[in-house]
């Protein structure tokens, strides 16, 4: 399995709130803000994930951070 897919996995197996926040977040980077639609499918953050390596940096950091702030904070 891509780490693509990998990483989208994690997001989605997120609990709520926190998985339809992450996820609005990451449609928004990949679109520069444009997102406006609903919740986007996994699909479409493999695609964004996989074709954009600086999305898929952050989209990492955030969400290692997010669950481990003292490893971030190092």
């Amino acid at each position: 399995m891509a780490a693509s897919e990998l990483l989208t996995d994690a997001l989605f197996a997120l609990d709520e709130p926190w998985r339809s926040r992450f996820l609005s977040l990451v449609a928004n980077m990949a679109t520069s803000g444009t997102w406006r639609g609903n919740a986007p499918k996994r699909d479409d953050i493999v695609y964004w994930l996989s074709t954009d390596q600086a999305l898929f940096r952050r989209t990492e950091r955030l969400l290692t951070a997010w669950r481990d702030p003292v490893v971030m904070a190092v």
